[in-house]
């Protein structure tokens, strides 16, 4: 039997490729030097890879014949392959982008709680405007929430979208976050039973325009209020996506 040292959790690897068992993989240069002079971790070591789409494998660290302390890269051996069924329905979640580092917050929120895809939406009332490089920033949050709550499970991450241009192209039932008001109470969610998609919306601070309210109405997304009062974007979306996961009973592992 190969002897490895078994770590009190193993950590996590994002690599996107295939996994199989008895595979050799070489970690991306960035992974191995947080693996080898962040965490320290030595030859013989148990890490965990995250492919993104939806493969998690158990596998041991080599430091290819180099001493950890002066090893530059890494390889690991796969010793096991756990495969997870995608999130069913499949949750896209549409956003108006908050300001700052808030955003990173939803991005994170997402991940963790299981968002097949995140498309930034513009609305009228939004204050943030994304940045030429927000993608790629963005789609590192992406990488670190799913190695820290290993979602085996990569969101995709959309460029931002003007408010009319996302509705019109959404072809799935969804709710919105909507200021609570008399008229709008705990309305059902779609039937899970046909929902394989769902749609997600939350507006800016202090919910949608007018025009774009009535837009999602017309077009049979459900309003949703969560508590009595107005919510930042980063709590509309933990709430909306909470309940969504309460309402469907979604698991993922097969």
């Amino acid at each position: 039997m190969e002897a490895h040292r078994q770590t009190m959790s193993s950590p996590r690897f994002y690599i996107p490729a295939e996994f199989s068992e008895g595979d050799l993989i070489q970690l991306p240069q960035d992974e191995a030097v947080h693996a080898l002079r962040v965490l320290r971790l030595e030859e013989g070591d148990t890490i965990t890879l995250l492919n993104g789409k939806g493969a998690k494998a158990e596998a041991i660290l080599s430091t290819d014949g180099e001493p950890t302390r002066r090893a530059r890269s890494a390889s690991c051996k796969i010793l096991s392959v756990q495969e997870f069924d995608r999130p069913c329905p499949a949750i896209t979640l549409y956003v108006a982008p908050p300001r700052n580092k808030n955003m990173e917050t939803v991005l994170k929120a997402a991940t963790e709680l299981g968002a097949s895809e995140i498309v930034p939406i513009l609305c009228r009332h939004g204050v943030a405007k994304p940045e030429k490089d927000a993608i790629q920033n963005w789609q590192l949050t992406l990488i670190a929430a799913s190695k820290q709550s290993a979602n085996p499970w990569l969101p995709e991450i959309h460029e931002p979208m003007d408010f009319g241009e996302a509705l019109n192209a959404c072809q799935i039932p969804g709710v919105f976050g909507a200021v609570p008001g008399p008229e709008d109470k705990a309305l059902p969610f779609p039937d899970p039973q046909g929902a394989p998609r769902l749609a997600l919306w939350i507006g800016p601070e202090g919910g949608f325009a007018p025009e774009e309210d009535q837009a999602l109405r017309a077009g049979d997304v459900v309003p949703l209020t969560v508590g009595s009062w107005t919510l930042r974007v980063e709590t509309a979306a933990i709430a909306l996506l909470a309940v969504a996961l309460d309402r469907y009973d979604i698991h993922h592992q097969r």
